[in-house]
C-alpha cells in the first residue's frame, strides 16, 4: 500500500516537472521568435508581448501591456470581425496583411495569423502571430511599377511602330503616284511639243487680230502647261541629279546673267556674297532652280519694289555653306508659315504652288535643310543649309594631289 502511494507520488512529480518544462519551452518559443508574438485578452488588451513586437514598436514591456492592440494594429477591429466568421471550434483566421504603426518611423507590413481559445481560467484568449514581409512588399511593389514603365514603353514603342508603320505605306502610295505623274508628265510633254509646232505655225499664216489673239492665248496656255509639268517632273524626281564640285557664288553670278535686265527696276539685289565660300559636291543647275523661285517668290512679295538681300557664309565649324535670301515685302501671314511649303499652295494669282515645294526637296536631296521665318508687314527670310561631305572633299585633293 505505501509502495503504491509512493508510486503515485513519484508520477504526479514527473508531470509536474514535465508542465514546467513545457511551460518553459512555450515560453522560450514565444519570447524568442523570429515574428512578433502577442496575447490579447477578449477586449483586445495587450496581455503579453516578446522580444521582436518590443522593438517593431520601440516601447517597452510597460508602455504596452494593458493598452489596446488597435494603437498598433489598426485593422484590428476588421480581423475581430473575420475571426468571427469563422464556422469552426478553433477560430483562426490566417494569411492577413496589415501594416503595424511604429511611431517616428514607417509603418511595417506583416503577414498575420489570428487565433482565438480559452484558458484555464476560463478566459477568451487571442494570440497574433507576425511576419515582416516589409521588404517582399516593396519588391512587389518595385516589380509592379517596373511591369507599369515596361507596359508604358511597349505601349510607346508599339505606337511609334505603328506611326512608322503608316508613314512607310504613306511613302509607297507617294512613291507609286509620284512613278505615275512622271509617266504621265512625260506623255503630255509629247502631244505638248506637236501642239506647239502647230501653233508656231499657224502663227507664222497673216490672219486678222481675232484670230492672232487667239493664237497667243494658245500659246499662254501651252507654256503654262509646259511649266506645270516641269514642275511635277521636278516634284517627284527622286534620281536625275547631276552632283559636281562647284561654288554657290558662281552660281549666282550666272543668275545675273541669266535675268539681265528682266528684272524689275523698282527691286534692287544686295549681294553679299562670302569670300572664303569653299567648292560643294551640289548639282548647280538645280540650285539654280531653288534660287530662281525664291528669288521670284521675292518679286512677287515686293508688287511695290523693295530690297532683296542674298547673303552666303561659310561655317567651318560645321563645316556648311549658308544661303540667305531677305526682302522687304508683304511677308507672310502666321497661319500660312505651316502650309507656305506643301505643294499647291498659294497665295499669288497664276501661281503653281509648287516652287518652294520642289526647292525644298533639292535641298534635301543635298543632304542640306531649308527653313522660312516671316512676319505680315516685315518681308522674309528664307535660309538654306548646304553641308559639305568631308570625304568627297579629301578624295578631290587627293586626286588634285596626285595629278
Amino acid at each position: 500500500m505505501d509502495s503504491e502511494k509512493l508510486g503515485n507520488k513519484e508520477n504526479k512529480a514527473k508531470e509536474k516537472d514535465l508542465n514546467y518544462k513545457k511551460n518553459n519551452y512555450f515560453k522560450y518559443l514565444f519570447d524568442y521568435s523570429p515574428d512578433f508574438q502577442v496575447i490579447l485578452n477578449n477586449k483586445g488588451k495587450i496581455i503579453r508581448v516578446n522580444k521582436v513586437f518590443k522593438e517593431i514598436t520601440g516601447k517597452k514591456k510597460r508602455e504596452l501591456i494593458g493598452n489596446l492592440i488597435d494603437e498598433f494594429i489598426p485593422e484590428f477591429k476588421k480581423i475581430m470581425t473575420e475571426l468571427r466568421d469563422k464556422r469552426i471550434k478553433k477560430k483562426r483566421v490566417t494569411d492577413i496583411e496589415i501594416s503595424v504603426n511604429r511611431p517616428g518611423r514607417e509603418p511595417l507590413f506583416c503577414e498575420l495569423i489570428c487565433m482565438a481559445f480559452i484558458n484555464k481560467e476560463g478566459e477568451k484568449i487571442i494570440h497574433l502571430s507576425g511576419r515582416d514581409i516589409t521588404e517582399r512588399k516593396r519588391l512587389q511593389l518595385n516589380l509592379l511599377e517596373t511591369d507599369e514603365k515596361l507596359e508604358k514603353k511597349v505601349t510607346k514603342s508599339a505606337k511609334k511602330l505603328k506611326k512608322a508603320r503608316s508613314k512607310l505605306n504613306q511613302l509607297k502610295k507617294l512613291s507609286i503616284i509620284g512613278q505615275s505623274v512622271i509617266n504621265v508628265a512625260h506623255e503630255i510633254r509629247n502631244p505638248l511639243t506637236t501642239i506647239n509646232l502647230i501653233v508656231q505655225y499657224l502663227e507664222s499664216i497673216p490672219a486678222d487680230n481675232y484670230h492672232a489673239e487667239q493664237l497667243q492665248s494658245i500659246q499662254r496656255n501651252l507654256k503654262r502647261i509646259d511649266k506645270i509639268v516641269f514642275s511635277l517632273l521636278h516634284l517627284f524626281q527622286t534620281s536625275g541629279f547631276n552632283f559636281s564640285y562647284c561654288n554657290v557664288n558662281g552660281i549666282f553670278e550666272r543668275l545675273n546673267s541669266t535675268l539681265g535686265h528682266s528684272f524689275p527696276r523698282n527691286i534692287k539685289i544686295v549681294e553679299k556674297y562670302g569670300s572664303n565660300i569653299p567648292q560643294g559636291w551640289f548639282d548647280s543647275a538645280c540650285l539654280e532652280q531653288v534660287f530662281l523661285n525664291i528669288i521670284f517668290n521675292a518679286i512677287q512679295a515686293m508688287p511695290k519694289g523693295g530690297e532683296l538681300y542674298i547673303t552666303t557664309s561659310f561655317d567651318p565649324a560645321k563645316n556648311v555653306i549658308m544661303i540667305e535670301f531677305k526682302d522687304t515685302g508683304i511677308g507672310i501671314p502666321e497661319e500660312n508659315l505651316k502650309k507656305i511649303l506643301k505643294p499647291y499652295f498659294t497665295t499669288f494669282k497664276g501661281g503653281t504652288g509648287l516652287g518652294l515645294t520642289i526647292s525644298r526637296n533639292i535641298v534635301r536631296k543635298h543632304k542640306g535643310t531649308m527653313s522660312i521665318d516671316s512676319k505680315p508687314g516685315e518681308g522674309a527670310i528664307i535660309s538654306i543649309c548646304l553641308p559639305i561631305k568631308k570625304e568627297r572633299e579629301k578624295n578631290r585633293k587627293r586626286d588634285e594631289n596626285n595629278d
